[in-house]
């Protein structure tokens, strides 16, 4: 998912000059993914590109569903031990049992990258749209 994300916004940044300081990715807690790994498979893959040395901020964005039923809009419930170490949300409606559809959660996109001219001073940031 790295690499496509790296591939992704490469082509992007060509027409912008300056160095790349940071990308800033939102990451839906349904995708199930380690912030850890995100980074660290960011710190190798981006190494000999023009990310190199970019921090990669990660947004955690959380689930939210919708049930067809009884029409509730909110959190899931939980399932995971009482400390909270392994909390997995459960695709059916809290309030009635029902089905629902992710409404957000599901996110893995560059909201934008940070690009500076020199030495500590910030030229601007680039917004993509959605990602892989």
């Amino acid at each position: 998912m790295v690499d496509e994300l790296i591939s992704s916004l490469l082509p992007r940044l060509d027409a912008i000059p300056g160095r790349v300081t940071a990308v800033f990715l939102r990451k839906g807690e349904l995708r199930i993914l380690s912030t850890h790994a995100l980074q660290s498979a960011f710190e190798l893959l981006s190494r000999g590109t023009r990310l190199d040395g970019a921090r990669l901020e990660i947004e955690d964005v959380s689930a939210v569903v919708r049930c067809r039923a009884c029409s509730y809009e909110g959190p899931p419930n939980r399932f995971g031990d009482e400390r909270g170490h392994l909390a997995i949300p459960i695709l059916s409606c809290p309030r009635c049992g029902g089905d629902v559809t992710a409404v957000a959660g599901r996110e893995l996109c560059v909201e934008r990258v940070a690009v500076s001219e020199g030495e500590g001073a910030t030229r601007g940031s680039v917004t993509q749209g959605a990602g892989p």
